[in-house]
C-alpha cells in the first residue's frame, strides 16, 4: 500500500496546535498588501485536513508501512552519497504489491514483512492500494494526481493467469498488453506509456537492451504530481544566497516568503509544513540542526515513526509560528537500481532464479524478477511542485533443473541553507507520496 505513511500531525504548544484553522481573511502583518522594507507579507499557509476514508486496518498498514518508507530512502540516500537523492516509495510499495499478489510461501513472506504488512491476507492488501488509488486523486481539485499500473506479456513466452489478471484489473486498474518482445521497437509502447503517465517527466524507462526477449512480462507503477502551493512565492523576492553543501558553498537561487504555518522542532531538526492547493497534500521538510545530520534525522524519524510509537507527535514539538521562509528552487532527477537495496531489506527470494514463488503470475511456469528499478524527477519553484515517478520490474522464468492562533504568533526563521530532507505527504492518511534530499547541487 500506499506506503510511507508518516504520521505527522504535531501537538501545539506556545503558539497553537496544528488542529486549530486560521481564518484565511486573517491578516498577520498589517495591511496584506503592504511590502515591508522590501520583504514579502505574511501569508497563511494553515489549512485543515481532509478526511480519508480508511479502516483500522488499513490505517495500520499505513503506519507499519512508514519504516519501509524509511528504510527505503536510508538506503537510497547511503547509495548517493554526497549526492541529491529523490524516490517515490508508494510507487516501489505498488509494484512490490501486485508482485506479491502473485506470489505464496516464502518469497510472500519476504515482500510483506518488508513493506510491514506482516501475515495480513494479500486480498486486504491489494484493497488498501485500491482505495488509495481511487481516493487519493479526488481529495484536492486543484492538485493533479495520477496513480497507474500496467502490466506488459510477453506473447512469444509468456501468458498471463486470468485470476491474476482479474486481479491486477479490478484492484489496481492495470491495463494488461500482450506484446513481441522480439520486436525491439515494442520497447517504444511501453516507453510511451511512461511519458503519457508522467506528462513528459519520465519519457523513458527502458533502453533497447533492456527490452530482453526472455523476460515473460514487465510490470510498471506511475504517480504523477502537480500542485501550486496555497500560497505562492513571489519571484521578486528570489535572490542568489550561499547554500552550504557537504562539500562545498555555492549560489542557489533561493525562494523567500514570510508565512503563518505548521513548524516543528526537536533536538535533532526543525521542520515546516507547506501545504499544496487546498490543503489536501504538503511538503514537509527536515531542515537538521548544527551539528546534525540527514542520517541523524532519518534515525530519529524510524524510531518516532515506527508502529509501536506510530508517529512523532510524541516527540516534535509543533507550533502554528509566523516563519521566514527561505528555500532553494532545485530540481532532482534520479535513476535508481532497486534489486541490490531491497535485497539488503530482506526480500532475497524473488530476486532467486532457483527459488522465487512467483507462481500465481503466468500459466504453467513460475517466475522470479530479474530486472527492477525506478527513475524519479521533482522540480520545486515559486509556483509549486511537479514530481513523478515509475517504477517497473521485469520477470523471467524460474530454473527448474535446482536445488485557535493567536494574533501574535512566535516568530521563527526556517533557512533551508544546507542540505535537508523532504516529504510530499497526503495529510489526511499521512501516506508518503514521494520523498527526498537536496544537496545543493
Amino acid at each position: 500500500m500506499p506506503a510511507l505513511l508518516l504520521a505527522i500531525a504535531g501537538i501545539g504548544v506556545s503558539c497553537s496546535s496544528e488542529k486549530d484553522v486560521v481564518d484565511p481573511d486573517v491578516v498577520i502583518s498589517g495591511d496584506p498588501n503592504a511590502v515591508i522594507s522590501g520583504e514579502p507579507r505574511a501569508v497563511n499557509m494553515v489549512y485543515p485536513e481532509k478526511v480519508v476514508n480508511l479502516t483500522s486496518e488499513q490505517r495500520a498498514y499505513v503506519v507499519a508501512n512508514n519504516a519501509f518508507s524509511l528504510n527505503l530512502f536510508r538506503e537510497i540516500s547511503e547509495n548517493d552519497g554526497n549526492k541529491s537523492s529523490f524516490c517515490s516509495p508508494l510507487s516501489v510499495t505498488y509494484l512490490l504489491s501486485m508482485l506479491n499478489a502473485g506470489a505464496e510461501g516464502n518469497t510472500q513472506k519476504e515482500i510483506q514483512d518488508v513493506l510491514g504488512f506482516g501475515t495480513s491476507n494479500p486480498t486486504e492488501i491489494n484493497a488498501f492500494c485500491e482505495n488509495l488509488l481511487k481516493t487519493a486523486p479526488e481529495l484536492d481539485p486543484k492538485v493533479t494526481l495520477s496513480i497507474a499500473n500496467s502490466i506488459f506479456v510477453n506473447n512469444a513466452i509468456g501468458k498471463i493467469l486470468p485470476s491474476y489478471q482479474q486481479e491486477m484489473e479490478k484492484y489496481y486498474e492495470a491495463k494488461v498488453e500482450d506484446m513481441d518482445f522480439g520486436n525491439v521497437r515494442n520497447v517504444d509502447k511501453i516507453n510511451n506509456w511512461c511519458n503519457q503517465q508522467t506528462n513528459g517527466m519520465i519519457p523513458k524507462i527502458l533502453e533497447d537492451n533492456e527490452f530482453d526477449p526472455n523476460v515473460v512480462m514487465f510490470l510498471l507503477n506511475a504517480i504523477y504530481f502537480k500542485a501550486d502551493w496555497t500560497e505562492k512565492f513571489e519571484e521578486k523576492y528570489t535572490q542568489k544566497a550561499d547554500f552550504i553543501g557537504a562539500s562545498e558553498t555555492k549560489k542557489v537561487n533561493m525562494m523567500h516568503q514570510k508565512v503563518l504555518a505548521n513548524y516543528g522542532e526537536s533536538d535533532e531538526y526543525t521542520s515546516l509544513s507547506l501545504p499544496y492547493g487546498d490543503g489536501a497534500f504538503c511538503m514537509k521538510i527536515f531542515l537538521p540542526k548544527e551539528g546534525k545530520s540527514i542520517n541523524d534525522v532519518l534515525g530519529r524519524l524510524k524510531y518516532e515513526m515506527s508502529p509501536d510509537k506510530m508517529s512523532v507527535e510524541s516527540y516534535e514539538k509543533n507550533d502554528v509560528c509566523e516563519v521566514d521562509v527561505k528555500i532553494p528552487r532545485w530540481e532532482t532527477s534520479t535513476n535508481m537500481p532497486l534489486i541490490k537495496i531491497l535485497k539488503k531489506m530482506g526480500i532475497q527470494q524473488m530476486f532467486n532464479p532457483f527459488f522465487a514463488e512467483l507462481t500465481k503470475m503466468a500459466e504453467g511456469t513460475s517466475l522470479y524478477v530479474g530486472i527492477m528499478k525506478q527513475l524519479a524527477k521533482i522540480e520545486v519553484n515559486e509556483t509549486g511542485s511537479k514530481a513523478a515517478a515509475v517504477t517497473i520490474a521485469g520477470t523471467y522464468e524460474t530454473v527448474s533443473n535446482i536445488p485557535s492562533v493567536p494574533r501574535e504568533p512566535r516568530k521563527v526563521d526556517f533557512h533551508a541553507n544546507h542540505p535537508f530532507l523532504y516529504l510530499i505527504t497526503e495529510r489526511g492518511s499521512n501516506a508518503v507520496f514521494f520523498m527526498g534530499k537536496y544537496m545543493g547541487e
